[in-house]
């Protein structure tokens, strides 16, 4: 299976006027550094609890089925936006009332709806591609508090250059983000 951002989160997870309040900075000299620690949170955010925050959309591309349900390794998922797959030359899409979203599980799967079988593509290779979208919701407010307040925090850390104790603003954010993390059992 292959993942491929199609479409990049449009804000992000905290606002700079947050995270200037959070820091006691007065001024806009230093916003370009800010962002840049705003998005590195994010991305870390990101990678330790194993979930997108701000909404985003994926392509996944399969060779196959992959015996009836599709396990998506993304999450939360928001919805799938398309289901396509090779015939005659081209993508063909998959009507939505053929399948159904279980988001509700620990990890997101789709599964067709009884007596609907998944066609065959005509190619071996990349034959399927499946387009989702993933993340909390559209805006910061829809991302827990917890998370928002670990991103601050990390910021801190970024900000602070390390100086903290023993980097302890990046272990709080840690143990902020803690509850959301998902893991491989």
């Amino acid at each position: 299976m292959k993942i491929e951002l199609i479409t990049a989160p449009a804000q992000l997870p905290v606002l700079l006027s947050e995270v200037r309040d959070f820091l006691k900075i007065s001024h806009e000299d230093e916003d370009a550094l800010l962002v840049s620690y705003i998005r590195a949170a994010m991305n870390c955010c990101e990678n330790f609890i194993g979930r997108k925050l701000i909404a985003q959309q994926w392509q996944l591309t399969l060779n196959d089925w992959e015996e009836g349900v599709i396990e998506i390794p993304l999450s939360p998922i928001l919805s799938v936006d398309k289901i396509e797959y090779w015939s005659s030359d081209i993508f063909q899409e998959i009507s939505a009332i053929n399948y159904s979203l279980d988001n509700m599980s620990y990890g997101a799967k789709i599964i067709p709806i009884s007596g609907f079988l998944w066609p065959d593509p005509e190619r071996d290779v990349s034959g399927i591609r499946i387009t989702i979208s993933a993340g909390f919701g559209d805006h910061q407010n829809a991302i827990p508090h917890d998370i928002r307040l670990g991103i601050l925090h990390w910021i801190a850390g970024a900000y602070d250059g390390g100086r903290l104790a023993e980097n302890q603003a990046y272990l709080l954010a840690e143990r902020l983000w803690q509850s959301y993390r998902r893991v491989s059992l």
